[in-house]
């Protein structure tokens, strides 16, 4: 069952002010009776006070991700994060979320939802077994830290692109995860067998795309494992000339490789499943070469008009 909808308005809105951003997010919730909202977080970089005060104001929830948090990092330090074999990024990727658990505190304090926090792997510095293993590790603690001071919260690792190293569309843009989905959901599920609330895996559309994977059979696959699925954010890629990279292309660009009709199939598909996630959207201003331009308001309005449909 769908038990919530997500709208992901920062990756068309992120380069405007923050006080820009703070009035889109009033009318999403005043105007399209949204109210859960993906948001990046990063460590140590508190939220603006225009969004904590929009958030507080229309009692809003998150869905934080770390997404940008560890690809920055990341683009320095190819040993940064919670699946490093090394161990001082790995340590360093648990601190450094460990730091977004207690910001997510203090908005939880301020009257905000935080309804999940999604973290990623890390790219890829050894072996699929050593991968999986720090990943446990790390989520082990993370799980923890979490439970602690945010019970409801559900932890997600999100489902990423696992392409080759020599592949030729370089990091962040594409090789963000150094396991694929089924080694993906057999650490997780390893690290839920000790018991304790459950981690969960998330799934974004785009990335799937970018690996060149179908991604509704990946949400079918999902569902059909012991690990619980958190939710589906859905968005296209961008075409290159050597496949698909990240770019959060909406259906409105042609050549995104995501359509209405596939949002409309997940929404169908999850809507069938027996355990609850969410269901969100999250486009970009991006199109293909040549192609024209959109606008902050076509692309949120259109996101809207679909989450509010299915």
């Amino acid at each position: 069952m769908i038990d919530r909808k997500v709208l992901g308005a920062y990756a068309a809105i992120g380069a405007l002010s923050p006080d820009e951003q703070a009035d889109w997010y009033r009318r999403a919730a005043a105007d399209w009776n949204l109210s859960c909202f993906e948001i990046p977080l990063l460590a140590g970089v508190p939220l603006s006070e225009p969004l904590q005060q929009v958030f507080s104001e229309v009692s809003a929830s998150l869905v934080v991700t770390l997404v940008a948090q560890w690809a920055g990092k990341g683009q320095s330090n190819v040993a940064y994060g919670l699946g490093s074999t090394e161990e001082q990024g790995r340590r360093e990727a648990v601190l450094d979320a460990q730091s977004v658990i207690q910001q997510c505190l203090g908005l939880q304090r301020e009257g905000i939802g935080i309804a999940a926090l999604e973290v990623h792997v890390g790219q890829r510095t050894g072996g699929p077994v050593a991968h999986s293993v720090s990943l446990y590790r790390s989520l082990l603690e993370l799980r923890g830290a979490l439970a602690a001071v945010l019970p409801e919260c559900r932890l997600a690792v999100e489902i990423t692109d696992s392409l080759a190293a020599d592949h030729a569309i370089p990091f962040p843009s594409a090789k963000k995860a150094s396991l694929n989905t089924a080694q993906l959901l057999e650490a997780v599920a390893a690290a839920n067998a000790p018991g304790g609330p459950p981690i969960s895996v998330g799934i974004n559309w785009g990335r799937l795309l970018i690996n060149g994977d179908r991604p509704l059979d990946v949400v079918e696959e999902v569902l059909a494992s012991p690990v619980p699925l958190a939710g589906v954010i859905l968005s296209g890629a961008a075409a290159t000339p050597d496949g698909f990279a990240d770019g959060h292309n909406s259906h409105l660009d042609p050549g995104s490789g995501f359509t209405l009709a596939d949002g409309e199939a997940c929404a169908e598909r999850l809507s069938r499943a027996s355990e609850p996630a969410f269901l969100g959207m999250k486009c970009s201003l991006k199109t293909g070469p040549g192609e024209r331009g959109f606008d902050v308001a076509e692309v949120l309005q259109s996101q809207a008009e679909f989450l509010n449909r299915v």
